[in-house]
């Protein structure tokens, strides 16, 4: 047994030493050396003297960012340092342009959208605080200067991506117009750009875009305008989920503008889905003051008293929208359906002894209220035809129980096709 544990540790050892050797053999791999800075700026510069090698140049910097030494100064120098690269791009454009060479008018555009880009970085930089907590910028000056050489055709970018219907372009320019500026730059075309920005935005489904300058575009909006921008403002609270601000927005959009029934309709029809029907005809109430009787305003109230089970108010309140709109298909919908209900209760409450005197009497009140609900629902037949599912089956149980057989077999038909 000791000699076969010998033979396996003599056959082991050379293999053990033959591993080591080679572990020891393997060359050792070096870490890339880091560019310095300087060097890097070296070749920032000649790319934008050379006209080539901007986004090589660009890329090296921003790179560099991640180097742990940096303080805040240096990463400002590089994000204007990236800006300037930028600039470069836009020139190899503009150059070709003047040139009557072929060139891209949209990254014409965008370099310089880039390149505010970096401006903005580089301001947020040297604008932080340091360890101490003191701001000590020193890019300002620069970042404004190179900001506002280019500031005509950053509005320029907006207005051509909006003339080709991309708003999703086209917002980012509007945006650095208005709202990346310094306090000298106050003009009345910004008033303008905010209201594009709002369009712009809108369009897109960036609805955090639109609520950041919709406010500025309302102020300087035509009458015809503003209510639109106030409800694009009320939309984009509403997608955003922020109910809060959504109701203070169609509030302050009634308050300004009453005449745009959008406003209501909308702040009704949230009353009514939180059961706040006092609040829902409150407001009813307090825009007829204002602007006097109103189909809608009538409607509401009687979309309010219907949900409450009060038919006798909600036949009423639908009366009186029908006085004011012969055509609201609606409020003969309620009034019908309120006729139907009652008859409904009528029926359960009635005696169901024929002997008894009441019978009759029952009936007779039962099937009147059948015959009151019958016109308001063929209205609502009339006026709304392809709305089957609202006046079919309501029609389809006046008619049963009227006894009216060529009404009933005609809506059974619909109701029911042979197949």
């Amino acid at each position: 047994m000791k000699k076969v544990f010998l033979i396996i540790l003599i056959l082991l050892a050379p293999l053990g030493l033959n591993a080591a050797d080679k572990k020891a053999k393997q060359p050792k791999q070096e870490k890339p050396k880091q560019e310095k800075l300087a060097t890097l700026y070296k070749n920032a510069r000649n790319a934008i003297k050379n006209f080539s090698g901007q986004d090589a140049a660009k890329n090296a910097l921003l790179g560099a960012l991640a180097r742990p030494e940096l303080n805040n100064k240096q990463k400002a120098k590089i994000y204007y340092s990236a800006a300037q690269l930028e600039e470069s791009l836009n020139a190899v454009e503009n150059r070709k342009a003047f040139l009557k060479q072929a060139y891209d008018t949209a990254a014409f555009f965008n370099k310089l959208c880039d390149m505010y880009g970096q401006l903005r970085l580089c301001d947020s930089v040297d604008l932080a605080p340091d360890a101490q907590g003191n701001i000590r910028p020193r890019m300002q000056k620069k970042t404004n200067s190179l900001r506002n050489k280019h500031r005509r055709n950053i509005l320029g970018g907006g207005k051509y991506f909006l003339s080709k219907k991309n708003y999703a372009a086209a917002y980012p320019f509007f945006d650095n117009y208005c709202s990346y500026t310094g306090k000298e730059q106050i003009d009345t075309i910004v008033h303008q750009a905010e209201l594009w920005a709002t369009l712009s935005a809108f369009q897109v489904e960036n609805y955090n875009g639109t609520i950041k300058h919709v406010d500025k575009a309302i102020d300087f909006a035509d009458a015809e305008t503003a209510p639109i921008l106030q409800e694009y403002k009320a939309r984009s609270y509403s997608k955003l989920g922020n109910d809060s601000a959504w109701v203070a927005s169609l509030k302050q959009g009634i308050q300004n503008y009453p005449k745009h029934d959008w406003f209501f309709v909308q702040l009704s029809d949230w009353y009514q889905a939180h059961r706040n029907f006092a609040e829902e005809r409150n407001l009813a109430d307090e825009l007829t003051k204002r602007m006097g009787d109103k189909a809608i305003y009538m409607y509401a109230k009687s979309k309010s008293y219907l949900s409450q089970g009060d038919y006798s108010a909600c036949i009423a309140y639908a009366d009186s929208t029908i006085q004011l709109d012969e055509n609201f298909a609606d409020a003969y919908y309620n009034k019908g359906i309120s006729y139907l209900n009652l008859a409904v209760i009528s029926q359960e409450m009635s005696t169901k002894d024929v002997n008894d005197p009441k019978y009759a009497e029952d009936k007779q009140r039962t099937q009147e209220l059948y015959r009151q609900a019958q016109p308001c629902m063929e209205m609502v037949r009339k006026l709304q035809p392809d709305r089957q599912d609202r006046w079919a089956s309501p029609l389809y149980r006046i008619y049963l129980n009227l006894n009216l057989g060529d009404e009933f077999n005609e809506i059974d038909r619909l109701l029911n096709p042979k197949q």
